[in-house]
């Protein structure tokens, strides 16, 4: 029997958006090493472009789905608890000075990394969350998503806590527009180019208006990142609905794509860990220090970017076997089969 390998469109979308999210956290970086001011001026006109990849991974869970499962949330937890305590135990026999039982304890739970615990909110609300979207009815849909983007746009921006989107009724609202873009937009008969050729325009003049407006009228500079860079911002979804179009247009299979993806989760667990980012900066300071010219030293952060993936990738596909090993020992045991059959019991149909 012939094993079915999944399309790789999206898997795609999933390796160029996490290269995308290293990228843009470390220019974000950039400010803390007092970089040149030409440089902090095309990192700052670069990082709304990029500031995407979040609201794509988000996108991805609405397209397909979230179909919960006891099991799932399981191995989400428990595969970044995995993470944060091999990291956290690696750097203490570096540097003993870092060991206590109060940091111990903390790596248990994943909460330095601020997406994780909104998205495992995400995870469990899904249950929830997914009953309208089982209605046939565009309007029905259409209707929850308009009252989030009024709730996440308009009263988020008073609302200190829904301030930057980085919430889970904002990753609701995006989940709902995943699920909306797969089963109601019909998009004309363009090709890819011509998509790709749109969301290149669209962002090339996205950078022009902010270096140029940057240097002569800092304040439109200011409006213009308010709308492109906040996760519940109009710019940044529209921005983001647009890049993850073109690879909705896409059909190919690529087992090396779709064996990169599978470790995406784990690029972001260990570029941004709170033990890392220190070494990390330190590299990145050596680049700036490399080279006097800003473009010739961004597009070298660009690609350390993307070693820095794939040697991310390359720790995965030799650790995951252990995590496998020890999660397969948890969810044989007795007390997570009655645990899953108590959740299944109250799961609505």
């Amino acid at each position: 029997m012939v094993k079915s390998q999944r399309d790789s469109n999206i898997e795609l979308l999933r390796v160029i958006s996490m290269v995308m999210i290293v990228f843009y956290h470390f220019m974000a970086r950039l400010s803390e090493l007092n970089s040149p001011e030409k440089t902090q001026t095309i990192v700052n006109s670069l990082i709304p472009v990029v500031h995407i990849g979040v609201i794509c991974f988000v996108l991805i869970s609405g397209y397909w789905g979230i179909k919960f499962s006891i099991k799932g949330f399981l191995r989400l937890f428990l595969y970044c608890s995995f993470y944060s305590i091999a990291i956290y135990t690696i750097s203490a026999i570096i540097n003993p000075d870092l060991f206590s039982l109060k940091n111990f304890i903390k790596s248990i739970i994943p909460y330095q990394w601020w997406f994780i615990p909104v998205y495992l909110c995400l995870y469990l609300l899904s249950p929830l969350i997914n009953i309208p979207l089982k209605t046939e009815s565009a309007k029905t849909k259409l209707f929850f998503i308009i009252i989030l983007l009024v709730i996440s746009f308009v009263v988020g921006h008073f609302v200190p806590s829904l301030s930057d989107g980085k919430n889970p009724l904002n990753f609701v609202l995006i989940y709902y527009l995943g699920n909306f873009l797969r089963t109601e937009v019909k998009l004309p008969s363009w090709n890819v180019k011509k998509l790709f050729y749109l969301y290149l325009i669209c962002n090339v003049l996205l950078f022009v208006a902010i270096f140029f407006s940057t240097l002569y009228i800092p304040k439109i500079a200011h409006i213009i990142i308010q709308f492109f860079y906040p996760y519940n911002s109009a710019g940044i979804m529209i921005n983001s609905i647009l890049f993850f179009l073109i690879f909705t247009k896409l059909k190919f299979n690529s087992r090396v794509i779709n064996w990169l993806s599978s470790s995406s989760l784990a690029v972001y667990l260990l570029h941004e860990n709170n033990y890392i980012i220190p070494y990390l900066s330190s590299c990145i300071d050596q680049l700036q220090n490399s080279t006097t010219n800003s473009v010739v030293f961004i597009s070298i952060l660009f690609v350390f970017a993307i070693i820095i993936f794939i040697v991310a990738v390359l720790i995965d596909k030799v650790i995951s076997p252990l995590f496998d090993i020890l999660f397969n020992f948890v969810i044989n045991s007795k007390l997570f089969a009655k645990l899953n059959n108590k959740v299944q019991d109250v799961l609505p149909e």
